[in-house]
């Protein structure tokens, strides 16, 4: 039995027979392009191609989105950043919650010495640091223990 792997989602196909590649199936401006051993078919239509050629199409793997976009300037935020700016003079990545705000948070996780007490916290705001002793920024919790 051939199967076809997608590679891109209804556009193109490599076709695998005992786990080895023998073809491919490509989506052309005529309908779709069947090329086994060398050999290249023309067809007008996918099942044209699923009725001439025994095959098994897989589905498509869907790919996992991450939150990439709660991130600023590679460190972590429990929100949505907004106004993400690079703090030159106190080395921080710096955000606002919201797009018109005048509160700046610190991205990531940071040891701050507030009354005698080390504490973690994670996105404080600039105030808090300008304020207090740091340490930071951290990419994680667990990198403060260290």
């Amino acid at each position: 039995m051939i199967i076809a792997k997608p590679v891109i989602d209804k556009q193109f196909w490599i076709l695998q027979k005992d786990n080895r590649k023998i073809g491919n199936v490509e989506a052309c401006a005529g309908g779709y392009q069947v090329s086994i051993n060398n050999h290249v078919i023309q067809y007008k239509t996918m099942h044209q191609v699923q009725k001439n050629i025994p095959m098994q199409f897989e589905p498509c793997a869907k790919k996992k989105v991450t939150a990439s976009t709660q991130m600023v300037h590679g460190f972590p935020t429990k929100t949505k950043p907004h106004n993400a700016v690079w703090d030159v003079t106190h080395k921080l990545p710096l955000f606002t919650k919201a797009r018109k705000s005048k509160s700046w948070f610190a991205a990531g996780w940071y040891k701050i010495n507030q009354h005698r007490n080390w504490r973690v916290m994670q996105d404080p705001k600039l105030i808090t640091l300008q304020r207090y002793p740091y340490q930071g920024p951290y990419t994680s919790e667990s990198d403060t223990t260290l």
